[in-house]
């Protein structure tokens, strides 16, 4: 199980700490406005914190310091950027994703090496997989769920591995390769790039292996 900090008790903060919690993750989740906590289930095992959400001692106070993930997701995209810097360059959280409003803010978020998601009705089960499987984010679930889409992240120490080495046995297969937001349709003999996205199909059965595979902690 992983120890996740969540920055913001609004709709979505709410939606993804109660989700989070569900699974027997470890979650504390700020707000400023403690009425904003009775968005929370009665149900939510978490834990509260009142403060601001930029402030080093309030984040010290949630336990940044061991936390495995932060999910800035307040309404307000300069305080969403301030809030996930700091939890990644100051306390060095290995995954931090924030929500943006304006796509136009996004390529600030993208040049401080930060994941994004941008704000729609599905953003609180779009940040739920890139806190708890990072590396891999789950795009769609075919037939009763057998089989997943998921989208790869390429990171440095997969670069110069081929498509087809992005496999296990039983059921893995590469799709599409994205890089610099153009997408195509993936060879085996794909060279893959730090930043790349490669899109694969797998038997839900599976996904713990992949992930295993590329080196990311799945929850």
């Amino acid at each position: 199980m992983m120890n996740l900090i969540i920055a913001g008790c609004g709709r979505v903060g709410s939606e993804l700490a109660n989700a989070v919690a569900m699974k027997g993750h470890t979650v504390v989740i700020i707000d400023r406005d403690p009425q904003a906590f009775q968005r929370l289930e009665p149900e939510f095992q978490g834990r509260t914190l009142q403060g601001d959400v930029r402030d080093q001692d309030v984040l010290s106070r949630a336990g940044i310091e061991k936390a495995d993930g932060f999910a800035a997701v307040t309404s307000n995209d300069e305080i969403n950027l301030v809030a996930a810097h700091t939890a990644c360059d100051l306390f060095d959280v290995p995954n931090v994703v924030a929500r943006v409003f304006d796509p136009i803010h996004n390529m600030a978020f993208k040049r401080a090496g930060l994941q994004t998601v941008i704000a729609s009705s599905w953003t609180a089960h779009r940040i739920e997989q890139l806190l708890t499987h990072p590396g891999v984010t789950e795009l769609e679930s075919l037939g009763n769920g057998e089989v997943l889409l998921v989208e790869v992240q390429i990171l440095n120490h997969m670069a110069g591995k081929r498509a087809s080495d992005i496999s296990v046995e039983g059921g893995c297969q590469a799709v599409a390769l994205v890089r610099g937001g153009h997408a195509e349709l993936s060879e085996p003999d794909d060279t893959l790039k730090d930043g790349d996205l490669l899109v694969v199909a797998v038997l839900s059965s599976n996904l713990p292996q992949l992930e295993n595979l590329i080196g990311v902690k799945g929850g």
